[in-house]
């Protein structure tokens, strides 16, 4: 087995809601849940050791000394932290790489105070840089070399703020606009580059890989050739759209790859699982999530790490096909 660790992110543990039903699908007590009785319904799952986290302005998630204690409680450390700059109104036309120079200052202010909160807490926790109002929705819409400049040099100076922090760029193809500017690892990949500092890495989403048609295990191995993966955000769809299913309810060959690449670039960070369970209950999902992460990490000693880079050296999709499920369902 590896010596990657699970975490969760608590942010759609709670109520679900979409454009269909906003009132929120799960029962409105939900709404009432605290802090920290999200991560103790989290501790008894017994599959985690993090959670992911977003800082909030009031209440627990506010204060770092208070974060800290209830993680370690349970005995979690935050594995990341997210800055809420997508779901109020003034980020709906972007945030560091918005046309409006005050809007990108309000970001950057943002971001910079969740960095200060971030290295107070217990493992210094990588700062998530998704930014999906940042993109653009129409043809002759944006000026694309401002917009991506904007973005690149106000990553830098994020980055210059504090380097012992870790920010993660976060590839996305389209929503909640049309086209995101960070839309996929590759595109993380060159903005680091850019970008040239050692803090700065990606988060790959396997669900926003899916969706881009894109395939996990090279986007991983790419992202750690040059040294930049630092995150991993695990779920599942049907390539359509970003459904944030349950992990593994919807693909094995490809997931029994992403944990052979992982193991193959010496991967040991955080996966969280990054589900949104409408209608099933959040934390059991979330629980079978990391069960079944778990078994394919296993089905990668079950045919044997080095067996498995000699069937990959061959090619042969039929003898690859015939390893995965003796070892799956023997």
């Amino acid at each position: 087995m590896s010596n990657i660790k699970y975490s969760a992110i608590i942010g759609s543990l709670g109520q679900t809601s979409d454009r269909f039903m906003k009132c929120g699908y799960k029962d409105p007590e939900l709404d009432k849940v605290e802090f920290p009785d999200v991560i103790k319904n989290l501790e008894r799952m017994q599959v985690l050791k993090g959670a992911d986290l977003y800082q909030a302005p009031t209440g627990p998630l506010s204060d770092p000394d208070t974060v800290n204690k209830i993680l370690t409680d349970s005995g979690f450390v935050a594995s990341s932290v997210l800055p809420l700059l997508f779901g109020e109104r003034k980020w709906q036309k972007g945030s560091i790489s918005a046309a409006d120079p005050d809007v990108r200052k309000q970001a950057m202010e943002q971001i910079k105070q969740n960095i200060d909160f971030n290295a107070k807490l217990v493992g210094s926790p990588s700062v998530g840089l998704w930014l999906g109002q940042d993109g653009f929705d129409y043809p002759l819409q944006t000026d694309y070399k401002k917009q991506w400049d904007w973005f690149v040099n106000n990553v830098r100076e994020l980055a210059d703020y504090n380097p012992k922090i870790k920010l993660t760029l976060e590839g996305k193809i389209r929503e909640p606009r049309n086209r995101s500017l960070v839309d996929t690892t590759m595109t993380a990949l060159l903005m680091c580059m850019e970008i040239d500092r050692d803090n700065v890495g990606v988060c790959i989403d396997v669900g926003h890989v899916f969706q881009s048609q894109q395939n996990v295990a090279q986007n991983i191995e790419v992202a750690a050739r040059y040294g930049k993966l630092f995150m991993m955000h695990a779920n599942d769809n049907y390539n359509l759209w970003d459904d944030d299913m349950i992990v593994g309810s919807i693909r094995y060959t490809e997931y029994v790859e992403m944990f052979y690449s992982l193991r193959k670039v010496q991967y040991d960070g955080f996966i969280s699982v990054d589900i949104f369970p409408y209608r099933e209950d959040q934390y059991e999902a979330t629980r079978q999530s990391v069960l079944n992460m778990k078994k394919f990490d296993e089905a990668v000693d079950r045919i044997g790490f080095e067996q498995l880079g000699k069937l990959i050296g061959e090619g042969d999709p039929c003898k690859t096909v015939a390893a995965v499920r003796e070892a799956v369902f023997r």
